[in-house]
């Protein structure tokens, strides 16, 4: 049993984790509600008179960047679980000595694909995007965001199908069940917390992502909220307060996902670091 000791100093680390976690959010929320001018006389200030005028001002351009993420995030989200999950149960079952082998492979692969850059595939995925005419569109970003976060998705799902015992899908052979039928019967019902887990990581990865946004999209278009908040800050002058507002709004989606998946998604991604 854990001491009387032991559980203060536990109680003493979680305020202080706690406190590091909240100040710069309440850091964050205290400057959206200020005036440039306020912001640029005493940016650290904690008594001054807030006004809404900030969230005013870019209530329009963040809904539309809102919007853009949600259709991208929601998109992408979409086309992973439907592609990652069989993808998962294919390799995860050893059928053979020869098949194990490809798995192997395949794994390697995407091992390897997690290590690269995500910068270094700008250039690669321009060209083929422009030689598809998807180049500067909504459809040839989202495909690029597919691209980037399938093969993690497919890591991360792979150890909840290894979970669900075997003799489950020893029974359904002998009962005469084809692959599909256990894969539909067994593994997707049996799998609710790693999709749910995938969903959510893959939803807030495409949501914040920057890089694709930036190169993939043209200007004049409505950027997702990466691009905008990006567009906040220029060589000459940094508008804090609207930045700020900006991340208050877009952030929003963000914490209704993780409080409706949150207990899922720590129990799956404990799952998925033990196995």
């Amino acid at each position: 049993m854990i001491g009387k000791p032991t559980r203060g100093l536990f109680s003493v680390l979680r305020i202080i984790l706690g406190l590091v976690y909240l100040l710069p959010l309440m850091w964050i929320v205290l400057t959206s509600l200020k005036t440039s001018d306020q912001v640029l006389k005493d940016p650290n200030a904690l008594l001054f008179n807030p006004t809404l005028a900030t969230y005013q001002a870019v209530i329009g351009s963040g809904v539309g960047a809102i919007i853009t993420s949600v259709e991208i995030a929601v998109c992408v989200t979409i086309v992973v679980l439907i592609v990652g999950v069989p993808a998962a149960f294919a390799l995860s079952r050893r059928i053979s000595p020869a098949w194990n082998r490809v798995i192997a492979i395949i794994l390697a692969a995407l091992l390897v694909l997690q290590m690269v850059p995500q910068p270094m595939t700008v250039i690669p995925l321009y060209s083929v995007l422009a030689s598809w005419q998807l180049l500067g569109t909504l459809p040839g970003l989202i495909l690029a965001d597919i691209a980037l976060l399938l093969p993690f998705a497919i890591m991360l799902l792979r150890p909840f199908v290894l979970a669900i015992p075997t003799a489950l899908y020893e029974a359904a052979e002998i009962d005469g069940a084809s692959a599909f039928q256990s894969f539909r019967r067994i593994t997707v019902p049996m799998l609710s917390n790693g999709i749910v887990t995938v969903l959510s990581v893959v939803f807030i990865s495409s949501w914040g992502e920057f890089v694709y946004a930036i190169n993939f999209l043209p200007e004049g278009t409505v950027l997702p909220v990466s691009g905008l908040l990006a567009q906040q800050n220029s060589v000459y002058s940094s508008n804090w307060n609207g930045l700020m507002a900006l991340a208050v709004l877009t952030s929003l989606p963000l914490l209704v996902v993780f409080i409706f998946s949150q207990r899922r998604l720590i129990n799956g991604l404990s799952l998925g670091a033990v196995k």
